[in-house]
């Protein structure tokens, strides 16, 4: 039996075992819901709450856990408001034995070209239905989506669907989920909901509680998640794995801090043993410098991110990341960095809610030991052993734009009492700025401009829930100085 075959039947045994597992469960909040986004960070702002929230999805249990001491006795009218929403929602999700049903449809005109944290449309049609379950012992959601004229080939896909079952204060899953890493809302640069949801068995931190311990009390809440996914998409390697780590605590309030890893490892005609695996866990993949060539395990990229909300209650935060490629032959193995930074502010605009950023993303890699130094083409996103890179069905996993980009973005998310929520967004992104024409990036091979500016409404109706927008792009070719512009729409319908 190959590698590949081996973890596929691995992966199904894992989701019969939790399907009949004895051990409690929550269902978790899935990354690209703006205004949950919204009025989570907005109450950890204002210090009604204290959890991580960098790293989707996000455990119910957590939030509900975070809720559970908030009071509304003294709040802002604004703060008030969406601790309500907040409350509503998780006694929703949180329902036990009550099947759901979930219907949507959503028709598109060219689009989104760069995704962000905003789910938009990813086809110009699509087609799902879902049916979810939590019981006192474990969750499950199923679901299907039928896609019409598909980048990819996929006309019937199974992202969103996940088995969960919960051994402690930990959450075992298996399926096909999406996850987004870090504070940046344009952009992840290690693990982002760009790419379709590859299939992954994980773990996850169910209630971010602190440290009992003297000597990692000061870490305050924490939690950690972990997978292994296989990339079963066609590639130079086929049937790759790749393996994701990370973990983010709040040592004092206004301060969350995350570490993340991510490998790609095993797959047709590699090392697909249990040593190269701790090979990898080891950081000895640099062939040449910490392990002989013929041994080099993989391809890895990781780094940090923090993020920190003034004190005294002044409406700012900044946050940063950044994530480095192992490709330095001595010293220091996290040597190419590529970089995001962002601010973000908020407050009221009438009886809403706004939350505004302006994020800045180099994700060219840079030298040095913070990458102070001179940028090196046609790095990021690739590898000599793994050629497809780092990459899944034919778009990256990391920030949309893939490598060798630059881009400047402000965005706004505005949500009203009602929950009802536009977003706001304008972007530049200068993509495959540099090097030589590289085939393997996902967007184009040779440098372009883009401006992107989009509006979108999401509203809850009698009917249903309504999600539609509005954009505009203009893209320019440096090398033919040739240009196109188009105007896009999509318009989305689903039962809840």
């Amino acid at each position: 039996m190959t590698p590949s075959a081996r973890y596929k039947r691995f992966l199904l045994v894992c989701i019969a075992i939790l399907a009949s597992g004895s051990a409690a469960a929550e269902p978790w909040a899935g990354s690209g819901d703006t205004q949950l986004r919204n009025d989570v960070q907005l109450l950890i702002d204002a210090g009604v709450m204290n959890i991580p929230m960098t790293s989707w999805p996000m455990a119910w249990g957590d939030i509900d856990n975070g809720l559970f001491e908030a009071s509304s006795a003294t709040l802002d009218d604004d703060v008030r408001v969406a601790l309500e929403r907040v409350r509503r929602r998780s006694q929703a999700e949180m329902d036990i034995d009550s099947p759901l049903i979930t219907l949507s449809i959503s028709g598109a005109g060219n689009p989104r070209y760069v995704r962000t944290f905003e789910d938009t449309p990813r086809t110009e049609g699509e087609a799902r239905a879902s049916l979810s379950w939590l019981g006192e012992r474990f969750a499950v959601n199923l679901s299907a989506t039928y896609v019409d004229d598909p980048f990819d080939g996929d006309k019937v896909r199974p992202d969103g669907t996940y088995v969960g079952a919960a051994v402690g204060n930990w959450m075992l899953s298996a399926g096909w989920m999406e996850r987004w890493w870090g504070p940046g809302r344009d952009g992840s640069m290690i693990l982002s909901n760009n790419a379709r949801p590859f299939p992954s068995i994980g773990i996850q931190r169910n209630v971010s509680l602190a440290p009992n311990s003297k000597w990692f009390r000061w870490m305050g809440p924490w939690t950690l998640t972990s997978f292994m996914g296989l990339l079963d998409d066609e590639r130079v390697v086929d049937n790759g794995l790749i393996w994701g780590f990370r973990t983010s605590f709040r040592p004092v309030r206004g301060l969350e801090i995350g570490i993340s890893r991510a490998a790609q490892w095993c797959g047709a005609g590699r090392d697909c043993s249990l040593q190269a695996f701790l090979r990898v866990l080891n950081g000895n993949d640099n062939g040449g410098a910490n392990v002989d060539i013929a041994d080099e395990p993989g391809n890895q990229v990781g780094g940090f991110d923090v993020r920190w909300s003034l004190p005294n209650q002044i409406p700012v935060a900044l946050y940063m990341q950044w994530i480095a490629e192992d490709t330095r032959r001595t010293g220091a193995q996290l040597h190419q960095w590529m970089e995001q930074v962002g601010v973000e502010f908020w407050g009221s605009f009438g009886a809403a809610t706004h939350r505004t950023h302006f994020e800045i993303v180099n994700s060219a890699g840079r030298l040095g030991a913070l990458g102070e130094g001179s940028q090196v083409p046609n790095s990021a996103y690739n590898n000599a052993i793994f050629q497809t890179g780092y990459r899944y069905k034919g778009r990256v996993i990391g920030h949309g734009m893939d490598g060798d980009g630059l881009s400047y973005s402000l965005g706004t998310t505005l949500v009203q009492p009602q929950g009802h929520t536009w977003n706001f967004s304008l972007r530049h992104i200068d993509i495959n700025r540099l090097g030589d024409p590289d085939p393997r990036h996902s967007l184009s091979p040779t440098p372009q401009n883009l401006i992107d500016a989009q509006v979108s409404y999401n509203r809850i109706t009698r009917y249903g829930r309504i999600y539609l927008g509005v954009g505009y792009a203009k893209l320019e070719d440096e090398l033919t100085q040739t240009g196109d512009s188009d105007v896009s729409g999509f318009i989305r319908w689903s039962s809840q």
